[in-house]
């Protein structure tokens, strides 16, 4: 049967191909004004969707055909003969999707979501993590313009861990402290395979920490390079943006050793300049990223499989505005994978060992030059599960468990200021052990699981210390094949940090202010009621299509929330990590995928609400209410791929303590691909066509303007 990656159902899957138009890029480029270019971008891409619209009748005669067909295959199945013995049989695919246990994404019984390479590549060229998240209800990012690191939002909630954010399987735990977020990563998408998110602490297999959800990056294999029945090959990707003008180099390569080994080799130069806000502000945002990966896989025998995989990303950037830093930033992740999966009802075992590690060196210049800053966050982990399966009766049973462990070691060099105080060394340890049983009894579904956490963090004057035993409760019902409702609850444990527990030290001038460390901060327990309904239909109105819709709501009460807060006292008063006795985050998430193979469309959105119960304000990470619409078709028989984007963003009243506002905003923007030949695909991106200016919520920058990315890519 086969497999595939990245959100969707059962059933044919979408026909994306991949990449971009090199051709409109250079007349888009030679024009100046926003203006200018965003009238040779549109009629470019009217260029493209004119060559289809000969093509509808016959779209429309292929449907009929198409059910003609379709019927002739029934009507022959019913009398037990083959529709048509000359052609091979096609099993049903199943599609891979937002969790370990292989779930599909409008089946699961949490919110989940997933995106798979194909989708990125037409609807998302080149774009980077802020923009690709969009794409998935209650996930949102906070950047700066002047570094490409992301810190990921979900469900209200981020840094210092909240949000566990995985790439490979290793965990991404860096954090610098300062006057951005507090837990950021780097990623060069080019690499990307798939996204994968569990939101809320439903995750139990997903490790420690992750109160607010999980999201899992994953970069390509030798099966994403490989074209069909070859046994080497590769891809170029050549590209270019318009503002943040700049290029980008692609390039991958594989190889297949019979079915006992393959291999793959990719890298990426990628180097846009400052980009233009829409009102025209020149935003500082220059950067020359440089990254490589590499992977085997090693099969010794049919049921086991070996993977290593090894990646380095490079990134040279200015960043500050009084004081600016040339700031070089190496990631490095190296992990290695076991899966032993034999026909068996008890064994499906995986096992990972990795190592991340992201180092920031920071060149002080001009007023403070020789003010060298060095952080380093490096950790090491090892994540081991495994499946059994067994029937008590009529009731079928799934039960994982395993246990996980990891290590962060924090190492910071300011030879002439605070910045080793403000994010202090040490090193934190944190471990768990899960065991979870999915019972499921014809039209009923039952989740039970429990998870046990514990942590210790020290350095030369502090250890702390602590562990829980988290429950996890889930029910599903479907009264009829095509719906499913589910409710639960779930607990979340998450251990301080290194910073918010130790941080000690005087703000650097010319602003004054102390801070202080808080040895007795306790960690943070969230309790999160959820509840929604999955909806699957096929064939609904043209024979071959498929809507899948998937809503659900949840409240999450976090006790002993962590917030800096000023203190009075030692004179003349500071700032300090506290707990805050309860802090409520509620909202209404809602997702929905329809495909008819000419005709595709999506929504993803969320409505949040956040608050803290003991002073009565409000939570400034919780994002505003955000919809995002896609429409496409497909036409020439699937070469061309094409569609329009609509994000509508509301209002963030201002928060009076942190300054924070939301304005309300609409972005439009419009995408196509056209496969020239079997190994030749352009794509073009023209995202805010209407040149609109307006800020991201939780971002001191404001967002791109127009821009129009173009890109070539070529197979061999």
């Amino acid at each position: 049967m086969k497999m595939t990656e990245g959100g969707g159902w059962k059933g044919r899957p979408p026909k994306h191909v991949s990449t971009t138009g090199h051709r409109f890029a250079s007349a888009i480029c030679k024009s100046g004004r926003p203006t200018d270019r965003f009238r040779l971008g549109v009629s470019a891409l009217a260029l493209l969707m004119a060559t289809a619209v000969p093509m509808w009748p016959a779209l429309a005669q292929d449907a009929q055909a198409q059910d003609a067909q379709a019927q002739a295959e029934d009507q022959a199945a019913a009398e037990g003969q083959p529709a048509n013995p000359n052609e091979p049989t096609v099993l049903e695919a199943i599609v891979v999707t937002a969790t370990r246990l292989g779930e599909r994404v409008f089946e699961t019984l949490s919110g989940s979501s997933a995106l798979s390479r194909d989708q990125l590549s037409v609807e998302m060229p080149g774009a980077p993590v802020s923009e690709i998240v969009t794409l998935i209800p209650s996930v949102s990012t906070q950047t700066s313009a002047d570094d490409p690191g992301t810190a990921i939002n979900m469900r209200g909630l981020q840094d210092f861990g909240r949000v566990n954010v995985l790439v490979d399987g290793a965990r991404q735990n860096f954090q610098k402290n300062g006057h951005e977020a507090n837990g950021t990563f780097y990623l060069d998408t080019n690499m990307l395979k798939s996204v994968e998110v569990t939101r809320g602490p439903a995750a139990t297999v997903y490790g420690s920490g992750a109160i607010g959800g999980v999201i899992s990056f994953t970069t390509i294999d030798a099966d994403d390079v490989l074209q069909e029945g070859a046994t080497k090959g590769g891809r170029v990707k050549l590209g270019f943006d318009t503002n943040g003008p700049g290029p980008t180099v692609h390039g991958e390569a594989a190889a297949r050793i019979g079915d006992g080994a393959d291999f793959v080799i990719a890298g990426t130069w990628f180097k846009p300049g400052d980009y233009t806000s829409g009102d025209g502000t020149e935003v500082d945002s220059a950067q020359n990223l440089r990254s490589g990966l590499a992977k085997a896989r090693f099969r010794p025998t049919d049921d086991q499989e070996i993977t290593l995989s090894a990646s380095r990303y490079f990134n040279t950037f200015e960043n500050g505005s009084t004081s600016v830093r040339n700031i070089d930033v190496t990631v490095d992740t190296l992990t290695a994978g076991y899966r032993y999966t034999p026909d068996s009802d008890f064994w499906n075992l995986s096992a990972k060992i990795y190592y991340s590690g992201t180092l920031s060196d920071q060149e002080g210049t001009g007023v403070i030059a020789g003010d060298n800053q060095s952080f380093k966050v490096g950790t090491t982990g090892l994540d081991l599960f495994n499946t059994s399966t067994f029937d008590t009766g009529a009731v079928t049973h799934e039960v994982t468990y395993g246990g996980d462990v990891f290590r962060d070691k924090v190492s910071t060099e300011d030879e002439f200021g605070s910045s080793d105080d403000l994010t202090p060394p040490g090193t934190r340890v944190a471990y768990g052990a899960f065991v979870q049983d999915k019972l499921t009894w014809e039209w009923l579904e039952v989740i039970g699981a429990l998870r046990y956490d514990g942590y210790s963090l020290e350095n030369d004057e502090t250890h702390n210390d602590g562990s829980r035993l988290s429950p996890k409760l889930t029910v599903g019902v479907t009264p009829w094949d095509p719906v499913t409702f589910y409710g639960g609850y779930s607990e979340g444990y998450r251990a301080p940090a290194l910073t918010e527990t130790l941080i000690e030290g005087f703000h650097p001038p010319p602003v004054m202010g102390q801070f202080f460390p808080n040895p007795d901060l306790k960690p943070e327990v969230a309790h999160t009621i959820e509840a929604g309904v999955n909806l699957r239909f096929q064939d609904l109105f043209t024979g071959s299509d498929q809507l899948g819709v998937k809503l659900g709501v949840f409240r999450n009460d976090v006790d002993n929330y962590i917030d800096q807060v000023f203190i009075m006292f030692p004179i003349p008063g500071g700032y300090q990590y506290q707990n805050i006795a309860k802090a409520r985050i509620k909202g209404f998430e809602f997702e929905a995928s329809y495909d008819a193979g000419f005709l595709f469309a999506g929504l993803a959105g969320q409505i949040l609400d956040g608050e803290n119960l003991t002073t009565g304000g409000t939570l400034q990470k919780v994002p505003p209410f955000r919809a995002v619409t896609t429409l496409g078709f497909r036409a020439l028989d699937d070469r061309l791929t094409a569609g329009t984007r609509l994000t509508v963003v509301g209002k963030k009243d201002e928060d009076l303590s942190t300054g924070f506002i939301g304005e309300a905003y609409q972005l439009v923007d419009l995408f196509a691909q056209f496969a020239i030949n079997e190994t030749t695909t352009a794509n073009i991106a023209l995202n805010n066509i209407f040149d609109r200016e307006y800020t991201q919520y939780l971002n001191a920058d404001p967002s791109p303007g127009f821009n129009a990315k173009a890109s070539l890519t070529m197979k061999f």
